[in-house]
């Protein structure tokens, strides 16, 4: 599993410059509204999918990743573009792609990043030198053009794939089933909304969440049977529904039907919602047939929806299902797509307590980053020692400057993270009324 262990902070919108130390498990940040929670958690986001540039919002940062062959290091910082973003948008038309295309050279940023491989004890540097990715280092010296990271992976996993292309070690490192359903769980109901969305939905800040799959098949000349693959294409996609789709489409079907019996977060649903069963439906939305000899196809599926069957044998769509019961169906999703990382704001909004401590423990060992103003989430964390509670905090506040305000964001420190523990061994209070009465929360 992947994780990030630190994030340095130099420059990003109206934040302090801060240095954050993350714990491998449970993440809880702590503050008032307006104290930047959100900020944060979106900036995780992005960190993750390294989809951190948006016009008109320059930064500079340090990471730290760890995962199972080693370290990954270094400064991502924003470019600055020679043609501003009114100008690029003159270039091309105002559509969603002429807008992706002007502003592509935006979204791949400065970075020098050092890899640190731990079975070989060699470590590979990794920048952008103008057009160029350089990689050098335990007997690497190759260079690739920056557009290379221009498609849909994301810069993290590309730059390590270009690391596994190069290295002489043998070395492979693949972290995009870990990082790209990475996203922000949101405090009501947008994701929710994100995930049910038609493909023809013209609000494209859906994009990034809304699911679709694309299934390539093609006939070896050697072999009857075609051939195929399937991927998500874009937006998060459980493994649950892949590893159902790729059983096959039925001969003739225009869409995949998939009940609880074969997907396990939607037969957690059922459970908790009380129900007699489930089925997901994604449709097929379009058939590409490419040339070639023999010809390829891909199909496009999309449009996601839940079909739910109570116990008295009525059948409802999930539009119908109650703001909490959108929710649980929405993270247990969440959940299934992401196998490293929970990303989640105010997370038992809506929630009965049974269902908080379900998503609690269905959490596991993804390392998670929470926001609560309900005291509920904070009596599922335990800790084991005063520096444990150090990292598994980051308070939140807001210090006014002149005429604006700051956003400062910080770990506890050691005298704070054993005075919360001396109280939390104590066993009396509980952990939101330690954080209040000691003025942390």
């Amino acid at each position: 599993m992947v994780k990030l262990k630190r994030l340095k902070i130099h420059r990003y919108r109206n934040v302090e410059p801060c240095e954050l130390i993350f714990s491998d498990r449970r993440n809880v940040l702590l503050g008032p509204n307006g104290a930047g929670k959100t900020t944060l958690l979106s900036l995780i986001s992005k960190v993750l999918r390294t989809s951190l540039t948006e016009p008109g919002d320059p930064f500079s940062i340090e990471v730290e990743l760890t995962f199972p062959q080693g370290t990954l290091t270094g400064t991502i910082a924003s470019r600055e573009p020679e043609a501003g973003p009114a100008e690029l948008l003159q270039l091309t038309p105002l559509t969603r792609a002429g807008r992706e295309a002007a502003y592509a050279a935006l979204e791949i940023p400065d970075f020098q990043l050092a890899l640190h491989l731990s079975d070989f004890q060699a470590t590979v540097a990794i920048r952008r030198s103008k057009d160029q990715i350089v990689i050098e280092g335990a007997d690497i010296d190759n260079q690739w053009p920056v557009r290379v990271a221009e498609g849909p992976l994301g810069l993290l996993h590309t730059i390590l794939t270009l690391v596994t292309v190069a290295s002489k070690m043998r070395v492979h490192i693949n972290v995009w089933a870990d990082v790209r359903s990475a996203c922000r769980f949101d405090e009501s109901l947008d994701t929710f909304r994100a995930l049910t969305a038609r493909s023809d939905d013209i609000d494209i800040s859906k994009d990034g969440l809304r699911p679709r799959i694309r299934l390539y098949r093609f006939r070896d000349r050697l072999q009857a049977a075609p051939i195929s693959a399937i991927n998500p294409d874009h937006g998060i996609v459980p493994k649950g529904i892949l590893d159902t789709m790729k059983l096959g489409l039925p001969e003739g079907a225009t869409d995949y039907s998939m009940d609880d019996n074969q997907i396990t977060f939607l037969s957690e649903v059922v459970r908790l919602l009380g129900l007699r069963s489930a089925i997901a439906k994604i449709e097929l939305i379009d058939k590409v047939v490419a040339g070639g000899n023999p010809p390829a196809e891909h199909f496009d599926f999309g449009n996601l929806k839940f079909w739910f069957t109570r116990r008295d044998g009525s059948i409802f769509q999930d539009q119908h299902l109650s703001y909490g019961q959108k929710r649980l169906l929405t993270f247990l999703y969440y959940l299934d797509a992401n196998p490293s990382f929970v990303i989640a704001d105010e997370l038992v909004n809506g929630l009965h307590h049974a269902w908080i401590e379900e998503c609690m423990t269905a959490i596991g060992d993804r390392q998670a980053f929470l926001t609560s103003q309900n005291p509920l989430l904070l009596d599922y964390l335990s800790f084991e020692s005063a520096e444990q509670v150090k990292e598994s905090f980051i308070l939140c506040r807001t210090q006014a400057e002149g005429d604006r305000e700051r956003m400062i964001w910080r770990n506890m420190t050691d005298d704070e993270a054993d005075m919360f523990y001396r109280a939390y061994q104590v066993g009396i209070e509980h952990v939101g009324e330690i954080l209040r009465t000691r003025g942390l929360w």
